[in-house]
């Protein structure tokens, strides 16, 4: 089965997202090697230059070693059979010590065209959200009605569905889906609202920021989910996360300090962390979840 990895911009808008420069292109090579190279000033003394680098390296180590880095490459393969393809993106595995809004568990699931992938009865205390990444598809949760999701459509499973057996089948296209697990708790499922469904349109994105779009899917108190469209160019100043960010790179390239996402790449930030900065060079469509307002640092 051939798979075709890229993700879809959100329909009805301009394609603000462009590939990455090849910074070692034959021409600027060239540049850095011959006048341009001569005529910038002398560096400063190695040991000094040396010592600077060390001390930015190890600030930013410790600053990305703080964090749940994921490369597309390192997904656990969970299933692959009859034309469809399940992997892990993570997983906590003790409910009991979760912080608030950290996922019990994030998987991703690629289905051929017309494929459909079965999944069992689950327990009342975690809910389910879907996001559709490309293609489209039917959820059927046992007991409840049909959901189509298209494009960039996120569904979230109240408790009854959520625990119920569920099948998500295919269009003519393939689809892929991201399946975000998480708990409620016995006392959190009285006060959960039915299954709810997020449609994507040109109205509902908002202007958040210069060169920043975005769109709440799915809020409870101060936290949501959200996806950023973020035009080349666009950066995000020195913010702390009041409750555990992720973010799933659903296309483009996005920095964040010097830890760069590229397209399917998944971090989360815990409770307490913050970015130094943010910024994009090609444009990025991420997929996010925590704090509904950003928490800027002064």
């Amino acid at each position: 089965m051939t798979t075709d990895h890229r993700m879809d911009a959100p329909p009805g808008r301009a394609d603000p997202i462009r590939p990455a420069p090849d910074l070692l292109a034959d021409e600027a090579a060239v540049l850095l090697q011959g006048a341009l190279a001569e005529a910038w000033p002398e560096a400063p003394a190695a040991g000094s230059l040396r010592d600077k680098l060390a001390r930015r390296a190890a600030q930013s180590a410790r600053r990305i070693g703080a964090m749940v880095n994921v490369r597309r490459q390192e997904r656990v393969l969970l299933e692959q059979r009859d034309g469809c393809t399940v992997h892990r993106v993570y997983s906590h595995g003790d409910a009991a010590e979760l912080r608030p809004g950290e996922p019990l568990q994030l998987r991703t699931i690629e289905l051929a065209p017309r494929a459909a992938w079965q999944l069992p009865a689950g327990r009342l205390e975690v809910g389910r959200d879907w996001l559709l990444i490309r293609g489209q598809g039917q959820l059927q949760a046992e007991g409840e009605p049909a959901v189509v999701l298209n494009p960039l459509d996120y569904h979230v499973q109240g408790p009854v569905a959520s625990c119920a057996a569920a099948r998500i089948e295919a269009g003519a296209d393939g689809a892929m889906l991201l399946l975000r697990e998480r708990w409620l708790g016995p006392a959190g499922t009285a006060a959960e609202p039915g299954s709810q469904t997020s449609r994507d349109a040109p109205d509902a994105w908002e202007d958040y920021a210069p060169l920043i779009k975005r769109r709440v899917l799915w809020r409870q108190g101060p936290m949501a989910a959200m996806l950023w469209l973020a035009s080349p160019g666009a950066t995000v100043p020195h913010h702390q996360h009041g409750h555990d960010e992720e973010c799933l790179m659903l296309r483009g390239d996005l920095f964040q300090d010097d830890y760069l996402l590229r397209e399917g790449d998944y971090q989360l930030a815990p409770c307490g962390t913050g970015h130094e900065t943010v910024n994009t060079d090609t444009g990025a469509l991420i997929y996010a979840h925590g704090d509904l307002d950003m928490q800027i640092a002064d």
